[in-house]
């Protein structure tokens, strides 16, 4: 008898989440294949501290994949009804589960690609890190780093920024107070997904540690040594010997590739059992980053690793039926446990539940939520 062959793509949130909520009676009865570019599950929610030197944040799969998956380091490059492509070779399936990663959102800015770093993977985030490095050395007196964009990810950036430059400055035999950080942000205030009162509260702190924030200010292109703006209707322009690029995201350009799927941004609207809403009960699941879901109001929830690994988690445990051909037994809804933004290694703020926090407690419950996924991940799956 041939198993069902199950591919899953990507090695995310959302595939790790699939595959751990998986029973080892379920994992019997198919035959998963995992398909990453990498050998490794990296947090990418950390990848601001990998750009500042971390090593620690990433885990080798041949370590933590369950029993009976299997691996094949392949990139892929297109979906296909019944196979993927990839540069390795084409695999075929009877199940897909689509957990690929995210890209960077140029939204036409020009001098994106050429100009600014974008930390997408482990790999580019480590390059990254030597490049900043080699840009103290060769500085000449002041040295300014512009972070586009003041949501989630670039207020989190702005905080590593904020603890590691001093120490990089030194290590180098530098004043650390040459050193400038600016943020840059079309929107009135930064972090808009927080309340007014948390928002000054971040901002107070940001700007004790010397980060200056050019709210209110339109990206109009990136060049080599400055980023020009559009403030108060002039045009402005901010120098700058090093510009990081935190302005959006996108789906992998695996799903653009793919005409076989419908797409907008390289996201795949899906269903309430996370199938392409166009092809429903195919086999075909859609995750994380290259989902777009709706919530109960009909907007899309924002991409992040809370929605992936709940959606994952989902699938994987209603996974049993979906192999015996049944209807799931109930629809992926979303529960956010509350969302936590660092704005360093001491200083957090953020709401879990009801409460709104900001300090070291919420940098503390960051930490731990961190610790509390590498747990899961290293628990022996048997």
């Amino acid at each position: 008898m041939n198993l069902p062959q199950v591919l899953v793509l990507g090695a995310g949130y959302a595939s790790l989440a699939f595959l751990k909520a998986l029973g080892a009676s379920v994992r019997q009865k198919c035959q998963i294949t995992l398909i990453a570019k990498s050998p490794l599950h990296y947090f990418s929610v950390l990848l601001h501290e990998v750009a500042m030197g971390a090593s620690q944040h990433a885990l080798e799969l041949s370590k933590i994949l369950p029993c009976g998956v299997q691996f094949i380091e392949d990139q892929v490059l297109e979906i296909q009804a019944k196979s993927v492509r990839g540069q390795k070779g084409v695999y075929a399936y009877d199940k897909l589960i689509v957990g690929l990663g995210f890209a960077s959102e140029s939204f036409g800015v020009h001098g994106v690609r050429e100009h600014t770093r974008a930390l997408i993977s482990y790999k580019e985030a480590q390059n990254t890190h030597q490049e900043l490095l080699q840009a103290i050395q060769a500085c000449k007196g002041h040295f300014s780093v512009v972070v586009c964009g003041g949501g989630f990810s670039g207020v989190e950036l702005i905080g590593a920024l904020s603890d590691h430059l001093p120490k990089f400055f030194k290590q180098y035999g530098l004043d650390p107070s040459q050193a400038r950080i600016t943020c840059i942000e079309a929107m009135p205030q930064i972090l808009p997904m927080f309340s007014d009162k948390l928002v000054q509260k971040g901002v107070a702190y940001l700007r004790s540690l010397g980060v200056h924030l050019e709210v209110g200010a339109k990206i109009l292109e990136c060049c080599a040594d400055r980023v020009v703006v559009e403030k108060e209707h002039t045009k402005q322009e901010i120098m700058a010997d090093f510009i990081f690029w935190t302005c959006g995201v996108r789906g992998n350009q695996v799903i653009e590739n793919s005409p076989f799927l419908m797409s907008t941004r390289s996201r795949v609207e899906v269903n309430a059992f996370l199938e392409p809403i166009d092809m429903p009960q195919q086999g075909i699941f859609i995750l994380g980053d290259c989902a777009a879901f709706k919530d109960p109001l009909g907007k899309f929830y924002p991409a992040s690793a809370q929605l992936a690994s709940q959606m994952g988690a989902y699938l994987g445990s209603q996974f049993g039926l979906i192999l015996e051909g049944k209807t799931p037994n109930a629809p992926f809804i979303f529960q956010e446990k509350g969302l936590i933004c660092s704005l360093g290694a001491c200083y957090a703020i953020g709401r879990v539940g009801r409460f709104h926090l900001a300090g070291r407690i919420a940098a503390w419950l960051k930490k731990y939520t961190e610790w509390k996924w590498e747990r899961s991940l290293k628990a022996d799956w048997f």
